[in-house]
């Protein structure tokens, strides 16, 4: 190899080490950064219920209505539209019925364990908050009457 090749090689890996370094870490504060909202909305949606069913019955309404356009366009008889309503409908309700006392739990814990980095504000803050997530879903399943098995908290 010349030695004009060899300098040309070693300008691009200096450029491409830490640029593709950069990128890596930027691509895990940005997941950290979605799950730690995705575990704070969570936290809210388990202080407050009603506004959690209002999120996915007014998912639910712009599913149903996009259904029932298909429906009215011919591209859904009106079988396949009733199945999809029940499908959009069982979604919604087990949205709805889901934890969310587990599902905050997981996103912190995906923050803050998945996608941490040295350069990660996000999976520090979620790591602040994952003891008290997981403190409301073990008092969430104790008063259900459920034992919290080592196996449900990994």
């Amino acid at each position: 190899m010349s030695r004009r090749r060899f300098k040309r090689y070693a300008a691009w890996t200096v450029i491409a080490v830490p640029a593709f370094f950069l990128l890596a870490a930027a691509d895990l504060a940005l997941r950290s950064r979605g799950a730690l909202l995705r575990a704070e909305r969570q936290e809210y949606w388990l202080a407050h219920p009603a506004d959690k069913a209002a999120h996915f019955q007014a998912l639910y309404n712009d599913q149903a209505g996009r259904i029932k356009e298909e429906e009215t366009a011919g591209a859904l008889t009106a079988e396949q539209a009733d199945r999809k309503l029940e499908l959009a409908a069982a979604e919604r309700d087990f949205r709805i019925s889901e934890s969310s006392a587990k599902q905050a739990y997981l996103w912190y814990r995906s923050a803050a364990q998945d996608f941490s980095s040295p350069l990660n504000p996000w999976a520090g803050k979620a790591a602040k908050k994952l003891p008290e997530a997981l403190a409301a879903w073990r008092t969430e399943l104790k008063a259900k009457g459920l034992k919290p098995e080592a196996w449900m908290l990994r």
